[in-house]
């Protein structure tokens, strides 16, 4: 995909006029933004070009060092009555940038099993005492969208060695001693999980993970995006060392892009700026939701997918939550296998399995730390079989033929645009009351998907949707384009979903956004690939 530009993304949201939502000022997040200082995008830039869903797609532009970048989108902490007390901006406490530093982490693994042990690295400057404080995001006993289950002990803080970058590959690594190993009890529940650091001085940045539970079967397994959450980390935004998978620091400070990007990234150093990674929300946004459903739901990262820690038969569907935009060959065979053995999965962003990957070893030997995609740079392991690091379809295996459709294009419309739906006889839509036709605001924004017809292969898909929207095609003028949302199935039964815009899960949750036919339709298609209704 080709991420907006700062000014598609301040505009996104612009004229929706939302205010004083639960008690507080409307806000909107830019994680690691560009901001009047000149500081970069927190997670790059790919450019403006317009995509026709063939090999010739304009990834030349990706990173163009004139791109703003910062994707805005809503505030979440208020879903399911959520304080937002875990957020590092929570009242009483400052979020931290890459600038000062004050505290900044990661974690020694994207997930953990339940009765296993994880690693967190800090770094404090000036060196203080800290806390960190655990807190699973989706829905409490108590019916809330956010619980706090743990703090640790005070730690000694201090400040770590100074960040490597490895060439030729331009890799940021924090060479970090372990500040603190978190053993996970064996009854905590599975799900989506947020270690914030909390500085002597109320500084805070936050480390998302997953907490697995191995071997339990479930309706739902819901897979975290972290490979894409580290194609895009810029971490550290500072001017100087910081780059992602697009972008880059000249010489001169300004932001360059495809030319001097990484072609591959680390794990094994914190997130931009307060740690949030980009379209965290997203994955937010639906556990909120889902676990406020009558399914049974587990959770797992796509590193896990990769590695093998994944047995699809366990689950009825599978549900990738956010923007999954980095796939391994291993991660879509699990994917491909599991569609081929009846189990359904449910895409709930755009622009999903879209680049090809390796998942690398650290220099120091840990299996999977690293994300490594050369895209239009000669890639040198690609010999002997072993197949570049470029988009899935310049090999020969667009995205649509599993999904049913693939990416087209950002939005660049002033504001999100309307979903318009279509085939509303279909039991997708059932109980909505909707017409063909009918449109549901602000849910087609950010990126979009849709049908190619030349791309032979794959499923049949029903279009559920098909809402216009304008992109920037060549020399940056607008074009005219449309957004789909499409429903197709295996022989198996299996069922696959694309909900072809960045929107859908706001509407789940998002006050402001909270649409009841988008979250009834949600059920039914939850419902049948869980057999909860028949088939």
């Amino acid at each position: 995909m080709h991420a907006p530009s700062r000014r598609q993304s301040l505009l996104i949201l612009g004229s929706l006029g939302l205010a004083a939502v639960a008690g507080g000022a409307y806000m909107l997040e830019n994680h690691g933004g560009n901001s009047d200082d000149g500081a970069p995008a927190g997670y790059g830039s790919k450019g403006r070009g317009h995509h026709g869903g063939g090999g010739d797609v304009n990834e030349g532009l990706e990173g163009g060092s004139d791109a703003q970048t910062g994707e805005t989108v809503p505030t979440l902490a208020l879903a399911l009555s959520d304080d937002g007390a875990w957020r590092p901006d929570a009242d009483g406490y400052q979020a931290v940038d890459d600038r000062d530093q004050r505290i900044k982490g990661y974690a020694s693994s994207t997930s953990v099993n339940l009765g296993e042990s994880i690693d967190f690295h800090v770094s404090v400057r000036p060196a203080k005492s800290f806390v960190i404080k655990f807190y699973r995001l989706g829905r409490s006993a108590a019916g809330k969208g956010s619980e706090l289950v743990f703090t640790s002990p005070r730690i000694t803080g201090k400040a770590q060695p100074a960040l490597k970058v490895v060439e030729p590959t331009r890799t940021v690594v924090a060479p970090w001693q372990s500040s603190y190993t978190l053993n996970v009890p064996a009854a905590w529940r599975g799900g989506l999980y947020v270690a914030t650091l909390e500085s002597q001085d109320k500084y805070r940045s936050c480390v998302p993970f997953v907490v697995r539970e191995d071997g339990k079967g479930a309706d739902l397994l819901v897979v975290l995006p972290f490979t894409t959450y580290q194609a895009y980390n810029m971490y550290p935004v500072d001017k100087e060392l910081g780059s992602s998978l697009y972008n880059a620091y000249l010489p001169n400070g300004k932001e360059g892009g495809a030319d001097i990007c990484s072609t591959r990234v680390s794990f094994d150093r914190p997130y931009h700026e307060d740690g949030l990674p980009r379209l965290f929300e997203l994955d937010q946004a639906f556990a909120q939701w889902v676990e406020a459903q009558p399914y049974t739901i587990t959770y797992t990262s796509s590193i896990d997918l990769h590695a093998g820690r994944v047995d699809p038969t366990k689950y009825k569907a599978m549900v990738f939550s956010g923007h999954d935009e980095y796939w391994s060959p291993q991660m879509r065979t699990v994917l491909q296998a599991a569609l081929t053995r009846g189990v359904s999965a449910a895409f709930m962003a755009a622009n999903n399995v879209y680049w090809n990957i390796r998942l690398d070893a650290s220099d120091a030997g840990s299996e999977h730390r690293q994300v490594t995609c050369y895209k239009r740079h000669a890639d040198p392991a690609a010999t002997g079989g072993v197949a570049p690091t470029v988009l899935w379809r310049d090999l020969g295996q667009p995205e649509q033929q599993t999904l049913g459709s693939m990416y087209t294009a950002i939005i660049t419309d002033a504001k999100p645009q309307p979903l318009v739906v279509s085939t509303t006889a279909h039991w997708f839509w059932g109980g909505t009351g909707l017409k063909d036709g009918q449109q549901i605001p602000h849910l087609v924004a950010g990126e979009a998907d849709k049908v190619f017809p030349h791309v032979k292969g794959g499923p049949a898909p029903t279009i559920l949707a098909q809402s216009p929207f304008t992109a920037e095609g060549d020399r940056n003028k607008p074009v005219a384009d449309t957004q789909q949302t499409v429903l197709c199935q295996y022989p198996s039964g299996a069922w696959v979903f694309d909900a072809g815009t960045f929107h859908w899960n706001h509407g789940l949750s998002t006050p402001g956004f909270v649409d009841e036919r988008i979250q009834r339709a949600t059920r039914n298609l939850l419902d049948r690939m869980t057999g909860k209704t028949a088939a």
